[in-house]
């Protein structure tokens, strides 16, 4: 069971300690590959693996005026560590008073004194303390000094020029390249929210949506456009098409997700639904009038048809 932390005085001193830091949104592969090995030095040494992250985003301290979402709710990302195996979730906040913490004192203050850590495993790309200047090779040259061991988890790759990282895989959804990011998450990215009225008019073309008023308003909405997708209602397993943007054929104003789920008829308002992606089919596009829509969602969802089957057929 995950054991999420605030204070650092309920960590039992007693135990090998092995620890990785970092923010891990998404918990992508990259991550995973870090949390296995972190997980299994534990289990080996029995002891407790820390994963030591940081509330706020550090973007959202240092750079407020940035736009800045998440791959992963909160919650999401504690689902993820626990089910990798993750002992305790040390939960630092930040501040921009704590940005100017030094990796010296990061190391000497947190690591050392507050966790009593004997092993730290980082990432090849991980920097930490005041300026990014704490990394492997600043741990390296200080090996004679430091009290716990390290190790370093080096890249992981889905191709020669591909580098998983969490900015990479927001880059791809924030293009619509949902594929590139599942690959590299490791899993279907997904948006939750709740079921809500909406104004009937995928009803009236005989392609009625459940209209998704997102859980939270910090998730990564993908690009405007018509997706293949699925969820679940009630444990069934639902495929459809999945529309975001401001619906500019009805003169739409503000940005939406819905979705059109196939051979279903239920009313599911006010159900909280996990909306998962598969591919990008097109942009979202302005028709002439409802017909002329109505006819462009009759070819998207052939195509919707064969991206799952193709799915189907890969699971």
């Amino acid at each position: 069971m995950l054991k999420i932390i605030r204070d650092s005085s309920s960590v039992d001193n007693e135990k090998y300690h092995v620890c990785t830091v970092g923010y891990f949104d998404g918990v992508h592969l990259g991550h995973k590959k870090i949390i296995e090995r972190l997980v299994s030095d534990a289990k080996k040494n029995s002891g407790k693996s820390i994963l030591v992250s940081f509330w706020p985003h550090p973007r959202r301290v240092l750079h407020p005026n940035d736009h800045f979402d998440f791959i992963q709710s909160n919650d999401d990302k504690f689902e993820s560590l626990q089910k990798l195996g993750i002992d305790i979730l040390y939960i630092i906040e930040f501040t921009k008073e704590f940005s100017k913490v030094s990796a010296n004192d990061f190391i000497d203050q947190i690591l050392v004194e507050k966790l009593k850590i004997n092993k730290l495993i980082i990432g090849y790309n991980h920097h930490f303390g005041h300026k990014r200047q704490g990394n492997f090779k600043y741990l390296s040259d200080k090996i004679d000094s430091l009290s716990f061991t390290i190790e370093e988890v080096k890249k992981r790759e889905i191709s020669e020029h591909l580098k998983i990282s969490s900015s990479e895989i927001r880059d791809r959804i924030n293009t619509g390249d949902i594929m590139q990011a599942n690959q590299m998450l490791g899993y279907k990215y997904s948006i939750s929210g709740e079921v809500v009225v909406g104004d009937g008019i995928g009803k009236k073309l005989d392609f009625p949506t459940a209209n998704i008023e997102l859980r939270d308003e910090g998730k990564l909405l993908p690009l405007d456009g018509v997706y293949a997708g699925y969820t679940y209602v009630s444990d069934k397993k639902y495929f459809g098409m999945i529309n975001i943007g401001l619906r500019p054929t009805v003169n739409g104003k503000e940005r939406r997700l819905e979705i059109n789920l196939f051979n279903f008829k239920s009313e599911i308002y006010g159900e909280s639904l996990e909306i998962r992606f598969i591919k990008r089919i097109r942009d979202e596009k302005k028709f002439n009038n409802l017909k002329e829509l109505s006819e462009q969602l009759k070819v998207d969802k052939i195509e919707t048809i064969k991206i799952i089957e193709y799915e189907e057929v890969r699971n």
